[in-house]
């Protein structure tokens, strides 16, 4: 390693601590950078990095957990598209580790949580490690991608890699017998699984970090026809893969348009594509298949080649992966067949998307991933745009061009703005994915043309400022900041718009109208204080995705700082639900009487704190609507009594006994006409 590698790639981390990438935490700092690295070939977003950090308490030694299948990234297992063959399965294990050495102990964590979290023959209760949610959920969607693709799996992978500050050429041979061990480990999991140890260090992080994306490349062709600036060639299908990779023959991601290429896989369709180019016997290729479309900003053509600058390509992508993958694959020295590509320059925006649209419109599984180009989406764009804001409808669109990370603003984050803020659900805005934006109901509620466009700048500014001042009353090594992030961002902002209109019943134009100066990092800090009080360190994104837990809070700032119109709020019924699947887990499985008899000891004195069957389940880590229905069953058997907000009757609807904190007891009386017996 050069002396001066560590003076550089500490400068970096500087940088990014300065602008909060992903906070103001070094270690932090170094981990989001080590991971973007060792991941770079996927281009993914800063949102899919952070979704496979499991680091925190109790993570085994873990700190990021990736599960790539056929090159994209999983994070949804009901709604990615599983390929139909040929799959291919990659998983990253990555630990990283702000030292300037690559340290023993470190290895030893990995090889106990690995030891037991790879061999899926233990269940969950059976672990012994001690293992955090966020690792708990990996390992999950690890054994439902492993079994879903069982039957199609062509080639897996583990890869593992330890992320440091240090020298690789100066690696101890006890460090390096661990890594061979852990090496061990993964392949006597896995018998036909290919495994890999990288060790990374400045040198190799600096090299990873100095590779730059390249948007001006060269395309060989054979024949071409011209009208203005707008090309049609015919091109060698090797000179096309030559195209699509980098210097080391790995498939430049960032070339397709991210918006789509999210739901790209092999499929039938894929299938006859690699079919017809195994055959030796089939037509020349370009005569079965209907091409390639980039969009460029210029195109110039010098002999046989067609220099094209800012190259994006929005059509026939499953062709591309496909011709990618004959060649790393199956590989043949039929090279002679070619493909067609359509260059079209334009430096519209509104022509690129009417373009993308035209030329995915073919299956339901493009359809579903356009919503980048829908009017609304633009529209908002704009609106940030000319409030000094950048919304990125498409994947790394603004990062790539150098914009700051603070500066820019995805759909999901605004989504999830909208379902706290507007919808006032901070406890359903927690837990929104991407999926959400395929329900075409759920999508339209939240990017209705209706709603009046100013309220998204407010949106914007309101989160992200909640952000900066959370990450800087985050307790220190108490988890992620992403998780951090994820649990609190929400309520907080909610509370804090609430307490500073007066009503948690604000509306669009209350919002619009909000003077932003007023929502400072005191305020912040004053609803923080609040909830933190009543609390222990529940960081766990399950808890805080619980309606009951935070109306719990709401209710106390309400009566606090006297924030009027908690009822209303509280009342509010959820307009996202009716569009959703219930869950069907507890519907299915049949309740004994040992486990009702279990839940029954477990109950305290009525009336309960709303959540209590979440912190039951929690405690005996089964599921809360199985915890629910047997709570049920008890008030049927006469053994609990019903409770309605915070207010026991017997079962002839008379008022047993009442929870004075979340009920007027004058109120009560008033309304009821009945003498109540009010508990300690």
């Amino acid at each position: 390693m050069a002396k001066n590698d560590v003076i550089l790639l500490d400068g970096i981390l500087e940088e990014r601590v300065n602008e909060k990438i992903p906070s103001t935490l070094k270690d932090e700092a170094f981990e989001f950078l080590a991971t973007e690295q060792i991941l770079k070939d996927f281009d993914l977003s800063a949102d899919e990095i952070l979704n496979g950090s499991v680091d925190g308490r109790n993570d085994g030694g873990i700190d990021g957990f990736y599960i790539i299948v056929n090159g994209h990234l999983l994070t949804e297992t009901d709604s990615f598209f599983w390929p139909k063959a040929n799959a291919e399965l990659e998983v990253h294990i990555i630990t990283c580790k702000h030292h300037d050495t690559f340290k023993q102990q470190t290895l030893d964590s990995l090889i106990a949580s690995l030891t037991e979290l790879f061999d899926f023959g233990i269940t969950e209760k059976d672990l012994k490690g001690d293992y955090n949610n966020d690792l708990l959920e990996m390992r999950k969607d690890f054994i439902f991608a492993y079994k879903k693709l069982s039957s199609t799996l062509a080639r897996f992978n583990i890869k593992l890699s330890y992320g440091s500050r240090g020298d690789t050429n100066n690696i101890g041979e006890n460090i390096s017998a661990r890594a061979r061990q852990i090496e061990s480990i993964c392949k006597n999991c896995f018998s036909s699984c290919s495994v890999s140890f990288q060790f990374w260090g400045c040198t190799e992080l600096l090299n990873a970090y100095r590779k730059i994306k390249k948007y001006g490349l060269d395309l060989s062709f054979q024949e071409s026809l011209s009208q203005g600036e707008q090309y049609v060639v015919l091109t060698k299908i090797d000179d096309y893969y030559k195209f699509l990779t980098d210097e080391e023959q790995k498939l430049r991601m960032y070339l397709f348009d991210s918006n789509v290429r999210d739901y790209m896989g092999l499929n039938p369709v894929n299938g006859d594509i690699l079919n017809t180019l195994k055959s030796t016997e089939s037509p020349n290729f370009w005569w079965l298949n209907n091409g390639i479309t980039i969009l460029a900003t210029s195109a110039n053509i010098v002999g046989k080649t067609i220099h094209i600058e800012n190259v994006q390509i929005v059509n026939g992508l499953q062709t591309s992966e496909s011709i990618y993958r004959y060649f790393t694959g199956v590989g043949s020295d039929y090279t002679d067949r070619c493909v067609l590509v359509k260059i079209i320059v334009t430096n519209s925006v509104e022509v690129r998307d009417e373009i993308i649209r035209a030329t995915n419109n073919q299956t339901e599984v493009a359809l579903a991933s356009l919503h980048a180009t829908d009017k609304i989406q633009r529209d908002i764009e704009d609106i940030l745009y000319s409030d000094g804001l950048y919304y990125e409808r498409r994947i790394n669109y603004y990062l790539n061009q150098g914009v700051p990370k603070s500066s820019i603003f995805n759909p999901l984050y605004l989504a999830s703005a909208f379902v706290n803020l507007i919808l006032k659900q901070p406890h359903k805005a927690v837990s929104l994915k991407n999926k959400f934006m395929r329900n075409d109901k759920n999508y339209a509620l939240v990017f209705s043309e209706k709603t009046n466009l100013k309220v998204w700048p407010v949106l914007a500014r309101i989160m992200r400022a909640t952000d900066f001042e959370l990450e800087n009353l985050r307790p220190k090594k108490s988890t992620s900041n992403d998780n951090f992030l994820k649990s609190t961002r929400q309520l907080t902002a909610f509370i804090t718009v609430a307490r500073l209109i007066g009503t948690f019943n604000f509306s669009i134009n209350d919002l619009i109208m909000f003077d932003l100066a007023k929502y400072e990092a005191v305020e912040i800090k004053k609803t923080w204080e609040l909830i933190s009080e009543s609390l222990e360190a529940h960081w766990q994104k399950k808890l805080w995705r619980q309606k009951d837990f935070t109306s719990n809070l709401c209710l106390l700032a309400a009566k606090k700082n006297g924030i009027k119109d908690y009822e209303a709020f509280y009342k509010r019924k959820d307009p996202m639900n009716e569009f959703e699947p219930k869950p069907r887990l507890a519907r299915k499985k049949v309740l004994d009487e040992e486990f009702i008899t279990l839940i029954n000891s477990l109950l305290p004195p009525q009336p309960w704190k709303p959540g209590i069957h979440y912190r039951i389940a929690r405690d005996i880590n089964r599921h809360p609507a199985l915890v629910s229905r047997a709570i049920q069953v008890l008030i049927k058997q006469g053994v609990r009594h019903k409770q309605v907000d915070g207010i026991v009757y017997d079962q002839d609807g008379r008022v047993l006994s009442f929870d004075s904190e979340r009920v007027d007891p004058i109120v009560l009386e008033r309304s009821m006409s009945l003498k109540l017996e009010r508990l300690d």
